[in-house]
């Protein structure tokens, strides 16, 4: 055992079901090594653990044996501080497997997903996901294993990335494993379909699934993939699902019922059974016990399409943006929108606010935009605000909604929730960190940024959310997105807005604007772009407000001559205020034919300022 063509005729030629190992991490955490850790360094600093856990798997019957390395890339490593370990440790990982390996069994590289969001859900570029799994593929070589294992999978782009970076480097075989949820889908929402289709487009050896369901869930997989495909297929199976007893957690199901399982996957056209999480060397035993009492097998798919079953487009047609709020119905019409953007209070007294609100309505202001926590100060939630403004005046509200305070789950959940109480309109946004507020200590969340979370309203807005899951009747949102058009990195800007725009944004609203010129140039730098802007416009009070928006606020860049124009107010407010409003109004015509509209915001909550622009505009 050891060379391409070994591995590759050992899992096409063999007559019996192969016998593959199980759930490392958890292995090592059931030795007192705790969460809180990379366990890829423990083959650097506690090789024998590792060797003794590879060892137990071999003993058990596994002929697959993975490298300790699973996590092993630069942006994994880099949060133990590990990264300029990373070659150490997939050296010293490999190194312990190929000698309890031992000519007996064969040794695959164990890759996993980076922990970054991809395109178009993050800001991750497919082509710096392949340089770091390239990366890691060198390694791995230079070490000399015999194959490549990918398992923890959810997205079909990084999977792609690492099984194309891996093949630019070698024809060593690859095990692609998917993961999948109890609804056969994973994380992203994508169908084992989906899934299989691909595989057999690209260069890979073996179709296979990973965690994250038990043994049954498993099974019910298996049996829509099998038909789908003529290449070996490969379970590696969770050991149910994770209880935490006495602060530990614990996988429930037994070896006898893995092992049970075990027969029922290769009865059901399985090539090769090993286990993922919670699976120790005592369930791999139990597979291989049952495996050898199952009569040997090698699937041969006769009349095998790949069309057999196409994959289905479950999305639901999303309702026109014309039909789902008015602000849609004016941004479709070509009308120019001019929106109001104020604060929502601080505390539970909204009696101002409301005066305000009210104020903005009897002005003729048909759109209200509310920020949410912003500078990373605790206000009333935007949608709660949205919601009270929804039922209570007839100006339209346009929330916005941050990534920082809310996993993927509250994020979904908010926004149904609003949906409910008929917001419409949202305008997504990263958020500032938490250490620019008054909470300096808070977690941020960031389970996305603002293009994930366009991805997911845009799903919404199809009726799935994000895991795939259809719950009927679609969301009828319309999906706003941030843009600093005088960012210091402006290919960077213009690249993520790309990806807002491909994950579904309907509109766009800019950072504050002091310097046309300098926002036509991004404009011409980036092609234009077909989705409507609304450009932000921030009336000045004071050269305190303009020097503060110019070196303490992230994102909003004004030029030295709006701080000179400023300073020539001296102490007079009345003149300051003045001097703000021409250079917002001077702005906003310039840009009249640019735009679809702008944003203005009321300084410091003064609507009457933002009304006052508003009027000079028209």
């Amino acid at each position: 055992m050891g060379s391409t063509k070994a591995l590759r005729e050992f899992i096409l030629e063999a007559t019996s079901a192969i016998v593959a190992d199980g759930g490392m991490a958890t292995s090592l955490y059931d030795k007192g090594f705790y969460i809180n850790r990379s366990f890829e360094e423990l083959s650097l600093t506690n090789p024998e653990a590792v060797r003794e856990v590879t060892a137990g798997f071999k003993r058990a019957g596994a002929r697959l044996l993975s490298t300790n390395t699973f996590a092993a890339n630069w942006p994994k490593l880099s949060e133990h501080g590990l990264q300029d370990k990373l070659e150490e440790i997939i050296k010293a990982s490999v190194t312990i497997t190929r000698q309890v390996a031992n000519g007996e069994a064969f040794t695959l590289a164990s890759v996993g997903p980076l922990g970054r969001l991809l395109e178009p859900l993050g800001p991750t570029s497919l082509g710096e996901a392949e340089q770091w799994f390239g990366e890691v593929a060198d390694i791995f070589l230079a070490a000399g294993v015999d194959g490549f294992t990918l398992q923890g999978f959810h997205d079909l782009n990084e999977l792609s990335a690492a099984i194309n970076a891996i093949r630019s480097k070698s024809h060593l075989p690859i095990l692609a494993h998917l993961g999948i949820q109890d609804n056969q889908k994973t994380n992203y929402g994508h169908t084992l379909a989906e899934y299989v289709t691909l595989m057999n487009q690209l260069d890979v050896d073996v179709v296979g699934l990973a965690g994250d369901v038990g043994p049954s869930g498993m099974l019910t997989a298996l049996q829509t993939i099998r038909p789908l495909t003529s290449k070996p297929i490969s379970l590696m199976p969770n050991a149910g699902f994770p209880r935490l007893i006495n602060d530990q957690y614990i996988y429930l199901c037994n070896p006898d019922y893995i092992g049970k399982y075990a027969k029922r996957y290769v009865q059901a056209g399985a090539n090769i059974v090993g286990g993922h999480s919670g699976v120790s060397d005592a369930h791999i035993r139990a597979i291989a016990n049952s495996l050898r009492m199952t009569q040997a097998l090698h699937i041969e798919i006769s009349g095998y399409s790949p069309h057999m079953q196409e994959v289905t487009n479950e999305f639901r047609p999303a309702l026109p943006v014309e039909q789902r709020s008015k602000l849609g119905a004016k941004l479709k019409a070509g009308e120019r929108v001019v929106s109001v953007e104020i604060n929502p209070p601080r505390g539970i007294d909204a009696d101002k606010f409301c005066e305000q609100v009210s104020a903005l309505e009897q002005s003729g202001v048909e759109f209200i935009n509310i920020p949410d926590g912003a500078r990373a100060v605790a206000r009333i939630g935007a949608l709660q605000m949205s919601t009270y403004i929804k039922k209570n005046f007839h100006i339209e509200p346009i929330p916005h909604l941050t990534a920082r305070d809310r996993n993927i789950i509250g994020l979904q959940s908010d926004l149904l929730g609003a949906h409910l109480n008929g917001v419409r309109n949202v305008l997504l946004v990263t958020g500032d960190p938490p250490k620019l507020g008054n909470a300096p200590s808070a977690t941020g969340v960031y389970d996305v940024d603002a293009i994930g979370m366009t991805h997911i309203v845009s799903r919404l807005n199809h009726g799935l959310d994000l895991g795939g899951s259809s719950f009927g009747r679609p969301t009828e949102f319309v999906i706003g997105v941030a843009l600093n058009p005088t960012a210091a990195n402006q290919e960077l800007e213009i690249k993520r807005l790309k990806y807002k725009l491909e994950a579904g944004a309907d509109f766009i609203i800019t950072q504050p604007i002091y310097d046309f010129e300098a926002f036509q140039k991004f404009l011409d730098a980036a092609g234009g772009f077909s989705c409507p802007i609304l450009m932000g416009i921030w009336p000045l009070v004071s050269l305190r407000n303009a020097e503060f928006l110019k070196n303490e606020v992230p994102g909003v860049s004004v030029p030295d001559w709006v701080i000179q124009e400023m300073e020539k107010a001296g102490e007079s407010k009345e003149d300051a205020v003045k001097r703000g409003l021409e250079i917002a109004v001077k702005t906003m015509q310039q840009a009249a034919s640019v735009v679809a509209g702008f944003q203005v915001s009321a300084p410091f909550n003064r609507v009457e300022v933002a009304v006052e622009a508003i009027r000079a505009l028209n």
